[in-house]
């Protein structure tokens, strides 16, 4: 039955070269030389008699025979790491991609939670503002992206976030007394995302009231952390500032004035998704319900 499968190592190359369009890349991710892997390569497709890429000078692609190959390797092989993961007893690790600002604010707090309801599994969290392609990178499983719509099909809005002013009883009672208060803010390090700033809520919430001095970071952790410290308001994320104010650190300024914000997208991989990763994504959805914000006044 099995006669004409290669040697799954050849198969693992394969897959790798075929999954990040580079037998440079596979080899980088593979721990081999770039030549170990065109041989593999050059094995199979010898065994196969058919062509698997296309070869050019700064990149090879996919023939149709390779893309049929490639699809079956990847599904296959996903299949086999999470029995193995099954057989082996131990914590299953699940890969999370999102916003260092999400992580530390929002996600961090929280996980002990999950893994009361999952004790089988264990999350390791990357923090990167440069986007992941879970397609290419098989080592995480999971993105929660935060901004306009995601180009990837198949993206999943959690939640709009709203953002508004908050500040400690101090910085609040300053401020309601007229006197000089410090506005933080955060400016953006993605030139894609249009600005959201204190002057807009200003102008629209309190047109006769003078603009405080603003000062601006590039971490929304900055800005919550200059406001718990008392030194000013923060105007930041509803979402990001939950845990803040839930503990009573931090108070809301005119809860029911709001500015519409971004969006939280939920990106997994289109086919094949193990047990683990739909276990995180209906915790995620079931927890992230009651801190949302409506869109907008």
């Amino acid at each position: 039955m099995y006669r004409q499968l290669s040697n799954l190592n050849s198969i693992r190359v394969f897959e790798a070269a075929a999954r990040l369009g580079s037998f440079k890349g596979a080899a980088e991710e593979l721990h081999i030389t770039p030549t170990a892997v065109s041989h593999q390569i050059r094995n199979l497709e010898a065994q196969l008699d058919t062509a698997l890429f296309e070869r050019r000078t700064r990149a090879v692609y996919l023939t149709g025979a390779g893309q049929q190959l490639a699809d079956a390797a990847r599904l296959s092989l996903q299949t086999l790491a999470d029995a193995i993961e099954a057989i082996s007893g131990r914590p299953k690790v699940l890969t999370v991609s999102t916003t260092s600002a999400f992580a530390a604010l929002w996600l961090a707090s929280r996980l002990q939670d999950f893994y009361r309801a999952h004790p089988q599994l264990r999350v390791v969290v990357q923090t990167d503002e440069q986007l992941v392609d879970l397609e290419r990178d098989r080592r995480v499983d999971i993105a929660i992206r935060y901004g306009q719509p995601p180009a990837e099909s198949g993206a999943e809005l959690l939640l709009r976030e709203a953002f508004g002013v908050y500040g400690s009883a101090d910085s609040l009672a300053k401020l309601e007394k007229g006197r000089p208060v410090t506005a933080f803010e955060t400016q953006w390090k993605s030139s894609n995302l249009q600005a959201i700033t204190a002057e807009q809520w200003w102008r629209r919430f309190m047109p006769r009231r003078k603009m405080p001095e603003r000062y601006r970071f590039d971490q929304e952790l900055h800005v919550i952390q200059a406001a718990l410290a008392g030194r000013g308001l923060a105007f930041v994320s509803s979402l990001l500032v939950d845990s803040a104010v839930q503990q009573g650190w931090l108070r809301p300024y005119r809860e029911d004035c709001r500015l519409p914000g971004f969006g939280y997208y939920l990106i997994s991989r289109e086919r094949g998704q193990p047990a683990k990763v739909e276990a995180f994504r209906s915790w995620l959805k079931s927890e992230l319900p009651g801190v949302a914000e409506p869109e907008g006044n």
